[in-house]
């Protein structure tokens, strides 16, 4: 080595000298250098090999969702929540709320909150031998690559000493979890599972259609899970869309109920009436027989009014389904999308190459500034 050293420094000073590069001597310095450089290729590629060599096989699946939407975004009973899978109106009354463009459907996938939901779907896993969840297949059998534990080991270090108190933060967390159900927590378990289902599903929205993309280590988790994720995102879209139908109907319902009670007691109080003061003939009798009666009129007509709004509500939430019709159903792969051996091969072998180079100008950058500051 100090033997090229020596001829580099020599191309160095003589360049310094003439004041200008001599691309024909470097080009000779390169080729000096060509043993280490391909020292320097051959190590990259057998990193790059190890890489390839101790990931698992992982099996693609795709699946594609038609939005059927109408015209425009905008919906005056739900607004965007509706025009995010096409629902339509589904509302009672009217609202002019700002849509929400279904561009935002795979960040919704990739939140917390929809992910939660996912990690406790189960899916066949055949190592298992049964059925199991995602949070388990994530913590219990996914395996993975020897640099992913190599970047791993200093945390899981740190982990030993803090476990004392990772606990008493995780067991706070769990009762925060009780008492605020509208703040998301997690454990150590979960944040895991959620962090490599992000890796594992890819959503794209492709004009009207909905891209959907899941792996796994085996063709049939690989299938299930990505009908799993289709059918839950149909679900959760339906639950947010649905939300504020539900609740009108069950706040038309509770006033409907109250209604009822009201028509039942001023039927009531009618009926006691005539009953008490059948066959008197009296115009003070007959004027409280009247008012009597107008207030039965006034609760049963508003009572009615109500059990209509009740019924068309009901009908609306019974018959609200999301608009998102599967236009590819997930196939079962027969052959592993990753790791793909010959692209990562070729891939490393130029990343070689160019570290390669970078190596040889990062020394004679260095031994320039060396020489350049000695002389001075």
């Amino acid at each position: 080595m100090k033997k090229y050293i020596s001829g580099l420094d020599s191309f160095i000073k003589k360049s310094f000298t003439q004041e200008e590069i001599l691309f024909k001597e470097l080009i000779n310095e390169i080729i000096a250098f060509k043993k280490w450089m391909i020292m320097v290729i051959i190590t990259v590629f057998s990193l790059g090999l190890l890489y390839i060599f101790t990931s698992s096989d992982e099996y693609s699946t795709t699946s594609k969702l038609l939005m059927e939407q109408s015209n425009g975004l905008n919906s005056k009973a739900l607004g965007g929540l509706a025009s995010i899978s096409g629902l339509g109106n589904l509302g009672i009354g009217n609202q002019n709320t700002e849509a929400l463009p279904p561009e935002l459907i795979p960040e919704l996938v990739l939140e917390s909150d929809f992910l939660k939901r996912l990690m406790y779907e189960k899916v066949y896993y055949e190592e298992a031998g049964d059925s199991i969840t995602l949070l388990q297949f994530v913590n219990d059998y996914e395996k993975h690559n020897f640099y992913y534990h190599l970047l791993r080991l200093p945390s899981k270090v740190k982990a030993i000493f803090s476990a004392d108190k990772k606990e008493v933060i995780e067991d706070t967390i769990q009762t925060k979890k009780i008492e605020e159900e509208a703040i998301l927590a997690f454990d150590s378990r979960e944040r895991k599972t959620i962090a490599q289902l992000k890796k594992r599903i890819e959503v794209e929205k492709e004009e009207r259609l909905l891209v959907i993309q899941t792996k796994m280590p085996e063709p049939l988790a690989s299938a299930q899970f990505n009908e799993v994720l289709s059918r839950l995102l149909k679900e959760y879209l339906t639950n947010i869309i649905l939300d504020k139908d539900v609740q009108n109907f069950e706040f038309i319902k509770e006033r409907t109920h109250e209604a009822k009670n009201r028509v039942e007691k001023t039927q009531m109080k009618l009926a006691n009436f005539r009953d008490s003061n059948r066959g008197i003939n009296s115009q003070l009798l007959k004027t409280e027989e009247d008012r009597l009666l107008a207030d039965f009129n006034l609760e049963f007509s508003l009572y009615n009014s109500l059990a209509q709004q009740m019924e068309q509500a009901r009908i609306k939430v019974q018959n609200a389904t999301p608009l998102m019709t599967v236009f590819q159903k997930p196939q079962l792969p027969t052959s592993p999308s990753e790791p793909k051996i010959v692209l990562l091969s070729i891939a490393f072998l130029v990343l070689g190459g160019i570290i390669g180079v970078l190596f040889f100008f990062g020394l004679l950058i260095l031994r320039m500034l060396m020489i350049h500051f000695t002389n001075v």
